[in-house]
């Protein structure tokens, strides 16, 4: 959860790039317009006017002026776009390091062709279910399915670097671990993510369509799998310093919408302004508002998180915390429980690791949670009753207990 790893190396590169406020990473949308309509979808609003191609190749040109080296093309679905493999490739002419993400219904063996030859490093998908049934009632379009494995195939195929991202809720609790097997045939990486994000309108209503706590548990451990070897109990795990930054939003990253506003990130919806009508060096090294942003640090959850033993391991998200409460530096309910969640699941993949048991896979998690519960659920329980000091008394939106969920 920290900004950044051991000293030393790839630590230092990118530590020196947020100090400096160089914007090594950029997401950008091309689009929000999306031809599936997918229940969780953050976007409340696909209606902007999208950059134009010409003033696509001015942003482009004045990310290479501030030292960009890695840009993030997404949506909506970017291939909705006439322009977008035009757009890619002037962004490989410029030397940028360029991911896309695309629910991948477009991928034909044309575009593919094209992805592979301009050198495109990494295409991932959402694929949320082994059950055709249980992604499209997340899609809502009748063989979006077979048409999003068909595009791994083919990107594979061509020996790109594929990954599928599987967010856990309540429409594919039975079916999303089974991506991990369709990822392997394929030769595919596999990301499976147990949390929902609000909307881009600040709901966090939006969550409710998440898991079961208990869910989201298993869902974290099975994400956690290539590393479960490294995992040691909580109290040796090393604590991020207070001084450190949460994240690099607003200083070693940020995020582009269709209609050219920067944001610090895709979380962080608190518009610095309008590429239209200013430059990104000025947006990013003349602007007030985002020198207030950059003061955000770990500790300034203090006021809020001072005690609590998971300050120093607590996934901080400024982006979340604004959305919530109108303040990056205020503690976000939401940021709070995932940070227990995870903390839980790492107990419990520490005490598997002991004995050498398989992880659960859903369905199976009575047998887990028939154990004592972990610190971090005693804690996180002590807070939702009412029993921690006033200042950890917490609300959250509530999501019903499944049958096989702990009793």
């Amino acid at each position: 959860m920290a900004v950044c790893g051991p000293e030393g190396g790839a630590r230092s590169f990118f530590q020196h790039a947020i100090e400096r406020a160089i914007p090594l990473w950029v997401h950008w949308d091309l689009t929000w317009r999306c031809d599936h309509k997918c229940v969780h979808c953050y976007l409340t609003d696909r209606h902007q006017p999208e950059l134009t191609y010409e003033e696509s190749l001015g942003v482009l040109d004045a990310l290479v002026e501030v030292g960009t080296l890695f840009l993030l093309f997404s949506g909506g679905d970017l291939f909705l776009r006439p322009d977008a493999l035009d757009i890619l490739r002037a962004a490989r002419a410029r030397n940028f390091d360029v991911k896309i993400i695309t629910h991948g219904n477009h991928v034909t063996d044309e575009v593919a062709d094209a992805l592979c030859e301009m050198g495109v490093t990494r295409v991932s998908m959402s694929l949320y279910s082994d059950d055709p049934a249980e992604h499209e009632a997340i899609t809502l379009i009748p063989g979006s399915h077979q048409k999003t494995i068909d595009a791994g195939r083919r990107l594979a195929a061509r020996g790109m670097k594929v990954q599928y991202k599987t967010p856990v809720m309540v429409h594919n609790r039975r079916g999303w671990a089974g991506v991990k097997r369709l990822a392997a045939e394929i030769g595919a990486d596999w990301e499976c993510d147990a949390h929902i994000q609000p909307d881009d309108q600040a709901d966090f209503g939006l969550c409710s369509i998440g898991a079961h706590s208990t869910e989201r548990i298993v869902a974290v451990m099975n994400g956690l799998e290539q590393v479960r070897d490294m995992v040691v109990p909580i109290p040796e795990m090393p604590d991020t310093p207070s001084h450190y930054h949460t994240c690099a939003a607003a200083k070693g990253s940020a995020y582009i919408t269709p209609d050219g506003r920067l944001w610090p990130c895709i979380l962080w919806r608190d518009s610095l302004g309008s590429l239209r009508e200013h430059t990104f060096r000025e947006l990013w090294y003349d602007n007030p508002k985002i020198e207030e942003m950059r003061v955000v640090r770990r500790s300034s959850y203090l006021g809020d998180c001072a005690g609590c033993g998971y300050h120093g391991k607590c996934g901080y998200c400024p982006g979340l915390s604004h959305a919530e409460t109108g303040d990056p530096g205020r503690r976000s309910a939401y940021v709070c429980e995932r940070t227990h969640l995870t903390m839980a699941a790492l107990e419990y993949l520490h005490r598997l690791n002991e004995r050498g048991a398989p992880l659960p896979l859903p369905g199976e998690e009575a047998a887990l949670f028939e154990e004592a519960p972990t610190f971090a659920e005693r804690q996180w329980a002590a807070r939702k009753a009412g029993m921690a000091r006033p200042a950890d008394r917490i609300r959250l939106v509530q999501i019903d207990e499944p049958e096989r969920a702990r009793r």
